[in-house]
């Protein structure tokens, strides 16, 4: 089993490059799914008290909150199209 330097799991023992993977990629997919919670029950919401309540139920704090607001994008604006002058 091959390992990074310095890296060790809490017993001490070493972690190899492939549970390293593994671990990146979970972390990744846990950050994901909340980002995705967020949306579905700022969509779900009555109102903002009641988004406020589900995300803390949920244990979504506002680092979450944000992260996921970040990902966002705007609707992008289409010119508008002018009218011919009567």
């Amino acid at each position: 089993m091959t390992a990074r330097i310095g890296t060790m799991s809490i017993d001490g023992t070493p972690i190899s490059q492939a549970d390293l993977a593994r671990i990146e990629a979970e972390e990744k997919l846990h950050t994901e799914q909340q980002r995705k919670a967020v949306k579905v029950v700022a969509g779900a919401s009555l109102d903002a008290d009641d988004c406020r309540t589900l995300l803390s139920i949920l244990g979504l704090d506002r680092e979450v909150v944000a992260s996921a607001r970040g990902q966002v994008r705007p609707a992008a604006k289409r010119p508008r199209k002018r009218r011919a002058a009567a």
